[in-house]
């Protein structure tokens, strides 16, 4: 099987493992973390490949703090069977296929993992944390009457992307904010990456709209790598009193 063509053919990056096995990346990327979805094609002869995303689907729900159950467990294995691939008991999306139907069931593939990464979104916890009620009480002291709470809107992906905090949604400057906290003196990573794919995903549907990350105040170079990490699609503010952080949300 041809790796440069069969990505051309569907718009996917073609990265070469090694002798008979590659991995093609997709412009799709998850919502709760910002990872692209992909999927290793396997040549298993005869003419046949086999296509797998190595568990790294449900692998990357479980680092944001999402927990699997039977009844999850379940579902899942209900929108993989949508979407013409199996799951397997160790978490492992995979289809075996002729060399010919390979490009339908890697598109399955993608839509599979999309699917199965929105349905665990669902299942994140959405607790305030104690940083974000610092935030919201900073928010609604500075901009009264201008905070929205939970605000949605919709992303290239097509997925509805949730932010905690949006300024000014009825004005041609809205705003969206996204808050981090630290946990042992270090941003949440998971939350990072969760953020950065939503700012990404948003910048991509809404290149206009202003797009802001509040970080709780942390280590330097751990705060440094994250704001590093969201500086391409964000304003990032880390967070010191609440007169600072109005300013930094007017100039953002």
């Amino acid at each position: 099987m041809n790796c440069a063509e069969l990505g051309n053919a569907l718009a996917l990056t073609c990265v070469p493992v090694n002798e008979g096995l590659f991995y093609m990346e997709s412009h799709v990327s998850v919502p709760f973390d910002g990872n692209l979805i992909g999927a290793y094609v396997e040549e298993i002869g005869r003419g046949r490949v086999r296509i797998s995303d190595n568990a790294d689907t449900l692998f990357h729900a479980m680092t944001v703090g999402i927990q699997p159950t039977a009844a999850r467990g379940r579902r899942l294995a209900t929108i993989a069977a949508e979407n013409h691939v199996q799951l397997s008991d160790d978490g492992e999306l995979f289809v075996a296929c002729d060399e010919q139907d390979a490009p339908f069931y890697l598109t399955q593939m993608i839509d599979a993992a999309a699917a199965i990464s929105y349905a665990c979104g669902q299942w994140q916890a959405t607790g305030e944390s104690r940083f974000e009620k610092i935030v919201s009480s900073a928010l609604k002291q500075a901009f009264p009457g201008k905070v929205k709470r939970n605000f949605t809107v919709t992303g290239a992906s097509g997925h509805q992307l949730k932010f905690p905090f949006a300024l000014g949604v009825d004005t041609p400057d809205v705003q969206v904010v996204q808050t981090i906290s630290a946990t042992a003196d270090a941003p949440h990573w998971p939350s990072v990456y969760q953020a950065l794919g939503k700012m990404i995903d948003i910048k991509n549907a809404i290149p206009g709209i202003r797009r802001t990350v509040i970080l709780e105040n942390a280590q330097t170079n751990e705060i440094s790598k994250a704001a590093s990490a969201l500086a391409e699609c964000a304003s990032v503010v880390i967070f010191s009193t609440p007169a600072r952080l109005t300013e930094a949300l007017k100039a953002a």
